[in-house]
């Protein structure tokens, strides 16, 4: 495809996702407004109107949905990606193979690489940023590129500024951004010679903040020889276009490729045929905004009136100057009992409905966004609160984030760490895997405080089985025979995120239990020959010569006992 072709096909494509993505920004302009006003790029730069996006503050006159939001984002980082825990486990998915000594040092030399690696960057900002993003609009997108001092780095977006496209499957695969760069920055990143004449000339004239507006397209190259290896031919295409521009290289910067889809895109809540999310507790809680600050305005209002009400005077005050102010004087004709000074109208003003109505509202936009169950996660560590505390806390909370928690972990922290890898990898930062592991793949166990307080739901509702059970067995013992005490072990080690090294594998479980079995029987065996020897002992003194069948007898059972 030459350079013409390829300008147009992703300006095309560029308008086809921007009419997928209209629908959604009027709804997420409102949450920007109302609930988040720092986040989102709808307006153009270019046209002068920063001042409008940073007067949306203004607008808010109740900021009880601008804290749920910071405390979604904040539950959200200390219960899925605390910094300061370990919020996932690398494993081969086979307990034996986890049990090698080889395969156990190089997980932990790769856990170790990529928590590093995450630390040093600024991934843990970028997620926090993420977690405000989707929990506010339904979406949120961080790419990962590759840096040669810190091995990668990540973009957050925020939404308005770009849009996305989806796989058969509805997995995010496509990724077109919007921004902008001054004349300075595209000089520095790309050099004079693959700039067009118009940058050139602007920043010739020393105008280096002069903007121009880009594109960055991030899709599948679906035409390529996958018998080679350059960036031309990586699975997916990476595109940067100055809009406006078709003189030089039809206004193409720079044309490269990535081995994986390098953006991380999360969405809260999206079926099999939307691309994007169509609920998020940001959504859901608008209603509740609008009227809350519709409310507060009439309260404010209503304390106007009552602490400074219109008034009426006589018409001989018009010309005279009126002070009333603590203290003040006004020199008017003594009014007559036609002509005193009264308020416009005399309504008793009474707040306490509209209060209360207020703070039901806020009950509610609290609910929308789990406030309650979030502050706990957030506070967990402080107060030594355990998984389980927290998951009897929140049962029916944390059943009905299931879904959504399922789909970040698969949208977000799955391509998060696999991409992570994958760089480090290319760039020789991870050691060479052990022989047992070769053609074996990874997975990726979440062990977050919202992960353990999902799995402690389901150890919860099997140690109320065990409990009936138990009352049932003391009128039926023959009852325990139904529970399988080893998968019961196996079932609470996996809900507890147990290191597969404590728990002993079914079959050395299985030996130990035939040992300690033979054992007993012997022991059995032997108590009923000595309690024979000792009753044939008391018949008085029998010959134990091979003469008498007693003697006989007596003979046999030292025998048994090993005499």
């Amino acid at each position: 495809m030459d350079r013409k072709d390829l300008r147009d096909s992703i300006l095309r494509r560029w308008t086809q996702l921007k009419q997928e993505r209209e629908p959604y920004l009027a709804q997420w302009l409102a949450i920007s407004e109302l609930i988040t006003p720092a986040s989102g790029k709808f307006l153009d730069t270019s046209s002068g109107h920063n001042d409008t996006a940073r007067s949306r503050w203004n607008r808010i006159y109740n900021n009880t949905a601008t804290r749920a939001a910071n405390i979604l984002s904040a539950g959200l980082m200390s219960g899925m990606t605390d910094p300061s825990s370990q919020w996932f486990a690398l494993t081969t998915g086979d307990p034996n193979l986890d049990a090698s000594p080889s395969v156990k040092v190089w997980i932990d030399q790769v856990q170790r690489i990529l928590e590093m690696g995450f630390q040093r960057t600024n991934t843990y900002q970028a997620l926090h940023h993420g977690w405000r993003e989707v929990g506010t609009m339904g979406i949120l997108a961080n790419v990962v590129i590759e840096d040669p001092v810190d091995g990668f780095y990540c973009n957050p977006l925020v939404v308005g500024e770009y849009c996305i496209g989806t796989n058969y499957r509805g997995q995010p695969d496509t990724l077109y951004r919007r921004f902008t760069m001054t004349a300075g920055q595209l000089m520095q990143r790309y050099g004079r010679s693959k700039l067009p004449t118009i940058v050139v000339n602007v920043y010739d004239q020393n105008q280096y903040d002069h903007k121009f507006r880009l594109i960055h397209a991030i899709e599948p190259r679906f035409e390529r020889d996958t018998r080679k290896q350059d960036n031309l031919n990586m699975p997916f295409r990476s595109v940067v276009l100055l809009i406006g521009d078709d003189e030089k290289n039809c206004g193409i910067l720079e044309e490269s490729g990535y081995n994986e889809f390098p953006a991380v895109v999360g969405r809260w809540g999206a079926s099999a045929s939307d691309v994007y999310s169509e609920e998020a507790p940001g959504m859901v809680a608008l209603g509740d905004v609008r009227q809350l600050n519709h409310q507060e305005l009439q309260k404010g209002n209503a304390l106007d009136f009552a602490i400074n009400p219109p008034i009426i005077l006589p018409t001989d005050a018009k010309d005279h100057d009126i002070d009333f102010l603590p203290g003040g004087r006004s020199y008017l004709a003594a009014p007559g009992s036609n002509s005193q000074v009264q308020t416009a109208w005399n309504v008793p003003l009474n707040i306490t409905p509209i209060a209360q109505n207020i703070a039901e509202v806020q009950e509610r936009i609290n609910q929308a966004f789990n406030v309650d169950m979030f502050l706990m996660f957030a506070g967990a560590a402080r107060n030594n609160m355990t998984a389980t505390e927290v998951a009897e806390r929140h049962e029916e909370k944390l059943m009905m984030l299931g879904p959504v928690l399922s789909r970040l972990n698969n949208e977000v922290l799955k391509p998060l760490i696999e991409r992570a890898f994958n760089i480090l990898q290319r760039a020789g930062q991870i050691p060479p895997p052990p022989p047992e592991l070769a053609g074996q793949q990874l997975s990726i166990e979440y062990t977050s405080m919202l992960a353990r307080s999902q799995r402690a739901i389901r150890a919860q509702s099997l140690t109320n089985f065990l409990g009936m059970v138990g009352q049932v067995a003391q009128f039926k013992p023959e009852v325990l025979n139904k529970i399988n005490p080893f998968q019961v072990v196996n079932e609470y080690a996996d809900y507890y995120s147990v290191a597969p090294s404590v728990v002993v594998p079914d079959d050395e479980a299985n030996a130990q239990l035939q040992q300690q079995q033979q054992a007993q029987a012997q022991q059995a065996q032997g108590e009923q020959a000595s309690q024979a020897v000792d009753a044939l002992s008391k018949l008085g003194k029998v010959p134990t010569g091979d003469e008498t069948m007693a003697g006989q007898a007596v003979q046999g059972l030292q025998q048994m006992m090993g005499a």
